[in-house]
């Protein structure tokens, strides 16, 4: 067998012309899997670092692992850490590292779950990351991350990670291989939560594409409340579901939520995506750039997008660029 997490999954996708809009996003059950063995998030109970509480910050989450066998043959679990230095100093120095092992789980480490696989509570304090990494502490700033990779290695001697693994397992079943743990400043619940309107700065002209109108987020003129609703584990996530992507009734959208990541002064967005393909992965959109906001005025922030590009699903497309304005009700 390649040492492959080989997943079945019915897709149900067929091409017009190369391209073919899905009346519904795929569904997939775990029947549909033939598994080799991933971690999957059961809780994340904290997801970043807190800079103004370094010396006590840790990042803590729950997993167990899904396999045909409910983790009873996962004989390791293994995380590789590497610093991305995002503030380089006044010197210029980056202190940015490659990935080192940093930590090995065995069996004797892990207990069942409340879903029945074995799994474990998984604690990373700063300090000792920090230390790990060779980073001094005061040398974090905001927006620095620490990226970790996750292995399990199977007791036949098989290793999964989310270079053989498919997104299917992090979009449908909550797998989390590969995640960063950024230095921020924690936001109060309501801070960049509750309902916001959501408006074109700018967008690119509606044009035709494989005979449907398209344009970002639906045709204008768009003016959509969304409620951004915070994600359990981290105090600075917000979420909102994506609702029409491109134009309204032409595409089903797939990626259901778009999730917001406000880091002390900047904010990132996840993209988003339908079941269009012309053969090389989904046609979607994502952030172009960086975008600010004011940490203590949660009334407004914009952000600019590129449509295609990219994420044009093999198409040709250009990218398309547009920005959307959050003002809260």
């Amino acid at each position: 067998m390649h040492n492959k997490l080989l997943l079945v999954v019915a897709l149900g996708v067929v091409l017009i012309a190369g391209c073919k809009d899905e009346d519904a996003s795929p569904i997939v059950t775990q029947e549909k899997l033939l598994f080799g063995a991933f971690p999957r998030l059961i809780e994340l109970r904290t997801g970043e670092f807190d800079l103004a509480n370094l010396g006590t910050s840790s990042y803590e989450m729950e997993v167990d692992f899904v396999d045909n066998a409910g983790g009873a043959d996962v004989a390791e679990y293994r995380l590789y850490v590497a610093f991305d230095d995002n503030s380089i100093d006044s010197a210029g120095q980056d202190l940015s590292t490659d990935y080192e092992l940093y930590r090995t789980y065995t069996p004797t480490d892990f207990r069942e779950g409340p879903n029945g696989n074995l799994g474990l509570d998984v604690t990373i304090p700063f300090a000792e990351l920090a230390n790990f990494v060779s980073v001094p502490g005061e040398a974090v700033r905001s927006g620095d991350r620490f990226q970790v990779r996750a292995e399990v290695e199977k007791e036949d001697g098989r290793v999964f990670s989310a270079g053989n693994s498919t997104s299917a397992v992090t979009s449908a079943f909550s797998g989390i291989f590969d995640f960063n743990i950024v230095a921020t400043c924690p936001l109060d619940d309501d801070a960049f939560a509750g309902d916001y309107t959501i408006t074109y700065g700018y967008v690119y002209d509606e044009f035709s594409f494989f005979d449907q109108p398209v344009q970002a987020l639906g045709n204008p003129p768009l003016s959509r409340t969304v409620a951004l609703t915070p994600v359990s584990g981290s105090s600075t996530r917000r979420t909102f579901p994506i609702g029409d992507y491109l134009a309204p009734g032409s595409y089903a959208a797939s990626g259901g939520t778009i999730t917001l990541d406000f880091a002390c002064d900047v904010v990132s967005s996840s993209g988003a995506s339908v079941a269009l393909t012309c053969g090389s992965g989904n046609i979607g959109s994502h952030q172009l750039g960086t975008a600010s906001f004011d940490l203590n005025d949660d009334s407004s922030f914009t952000i600019e997008y590129q449509d295609f590009g990219s994420t044009d699903g093999g198409c040709g497309q250009v990218g398309l660029n547009y920005s959307l304005i959050f003002t809260k009700q």
